[in-house]
């Protein structure tokens, strides 16, 4: 049997393991023949966007509370699309895909929609936990592209006498810990994509158009990294659909990387 890659792996561990009820909460209800300004009351009492409305034992719909004015809540439902009902196995990683398109998501469990997932539930550790992972599983992979195009340390002159001094200063430190490493082992994310960005062959091959592109990507990555290791808002300089992005492109940087050396 062929082992998987580590990101492989990981993707297997979000597609199996981790799904949608990880960061969903419970979807609260009301009636078709509420008070709309009653309901209104209730949920901002209780910081509630929306809820949902049900009729003959089925939630048929939903209201927001901005919409609720005077009259009763039938007046003001809005019926579930489908493409914002997911089914309570739906992996995380797909969730977060979904909301490049729609503010909120809608879980169906069996036959009755139960649970709901906003925008606010993507700061919670398992989407963070996904996210630090990929951008881990990049770091490594970069690593390695590194040391197949640039052997024996050739990559040296894409850094400058700072960079290489600060690389050997960890390198020793970590050497006497009897760690097994090599002196790339020591590079940081931002001597890895100085390399890369410098070295025109392994640019192209990781698709990045210019060197403006590359270094555009690894500003907005690193700063979803800080974010994520700080426990700091992931949306403080950007918003979600930029971080969606972002994490499609490193996605297919990873791609990318998996078929280099394999």
């Amino acid at each position: 049997m062929k082992k998987l890659s580590p990101y492989h792996e990981l993707r297997l561990l979000y597609e199996k393991d981790i799904h949608v009820n990880h960061i969903s909460e419970v979807f609260d209800i009301c009636y078709p023949h509420d008070d709309a300004q009653m309901i209104k009351a209730q949920m901002a009492e209780k910081d509630y966007d929306v809820l949902g409305v049900e009729e003959d034992g089925s939630v048929i719909g939903y209201v927001k509370r901005e919409e609720l004015k005077e009259g009763l809540c039938r007046n003001y439902m809005t019926p579930f699309s489908p493409r914002e009902i997911v089914s309570d196995s739906t992996p995380l990683i797909k969730i977060l895909f979904l909301f490049k398109e729609i503010e909120r998501i809608f879980v169906l469990e069996e036959n009755r929609v139960t649970r709901l997932v906003t925008k606010a539930d993507l700061q919670k550790p398992p989407i963070r936990m996904l996210l630090f992972g990929i951008i881990t599983l990049l770091e490594m992979h970069l690593l390695r592209v590194i040391n197949h195009y640039l052997p024996q340390n050739d990559w040296k002159r894409h850094l400058g006498m700072d960079r290489i001094q600060e690389a050997e200063r960890l390198y020793t430190i970590r050497s006497v810990k009897n760690e097994a490493i090599g002196l790339s082992d020591c590079l940081q994310i931002c001597d890895k994509r100085d390399i890369i960005l410098n070295e025109g062959e392994l640019r192209q091959q990781l698709k990045f158009p210019s060197k403006t592109k590359g270094k555009d990507y690894f500003k907005r990555l690193e700063g979803l990294r800080n974010n994520l290791a700080h426990a700091q808002e992931l949306n403080t300089e950007g918003s979600w659909e930029d971080i969606i992005l972002l994490i499609e492109e490193t996605e297919t940087i990873l791609e990318v990387c998996e078929q280099i050396d394999r």
